[in-house]
């Protein structure tokens, strides 16, 4: 949830070619999956699959932003080239989630469990950082993706306070994910649901 100007790195995604590279924008890096339906177009993956870099996949743009921050899609190929990072994944009690190594729970005054929700504000500034990629590239996504952002925010602000021991605990902190992600949605609505 934090706002900053990344240096852009000059150097290739790891495991890139030079047809991935900006030189031919329109394939990425190949990925080894077994052959499977795509989510988005209804097609048959191949064992080597390929996606267009920077273009934002057809279909439901809020699935897509989850499938990202849960690890089931890999970033774009280019990502780390343009957003100056390399996303990260971590496990969790209520599944994995893709993380932004420099995000953390930016609370004005740093008011509030900003420690204990740095998890859920690590990934949710990647959903933040996929926007802005997407849009740096010129195919910004629909707003369901920044709504699915802010509810897996949610999810995992509430996970976290149910997960407590204590009722007095899980009481303070369901309290905390209230105020936290009630303030990340008036800010969404407020910016209409583009990137930030």
């Amino acid at each position: 949830m934090i706002v900053r100007n990344s240096p852009v790195s000059p150097r290739r995604p790891v495991n890139s070619t030079p047809e991935t590279s900006a030189e031919a924008p329109s394939t990425a890096a190949a990925q080894t999956r077994p052959a499977a339906q795509d989510t988005f177009s209804g097609a048959a993956t191949a064992l080597q699959r390929t996606a267009k870099v920077g273009a934002a996949p057809a279909g439901n743009h809020g699935t897509l932003m989850r499938e990202y921050l849960t690890g089931a899609r890999p970033p774009p190929a280019d990502f780390e080239q343009v957003m100056g990072y390399k996303p990260y994944a971590i496990q969790t009690k209520h599944g994995q989630r893709m993380q932004d190594p420099h995000g953390d729970a930016s609370a004005p005054g740093k008011i509030g469990p900003d420690k204990e929700f740095d998890p859920a504000a690590k990934t949710h500034d990647y959903g933040y950082d996929l926007l802005r990629y997407y849009a740096k590239k010129g195919t910004p996504l629909a707003p369901e993706a920044r709504k699915a952002a802010d509810a897996l925010f949610r999810e995992d602000l509430f996970h976290f306070a149910n997960d407590q021991k204590g009722l007095g605990s899980r009481i303070k902190y369901r309290a905390w994910a209230q105020i936290y992600a009630t303030a990340v949605e008036l800010n969404s609505r407020r910016q209409g649901y583009g990137p930030p």
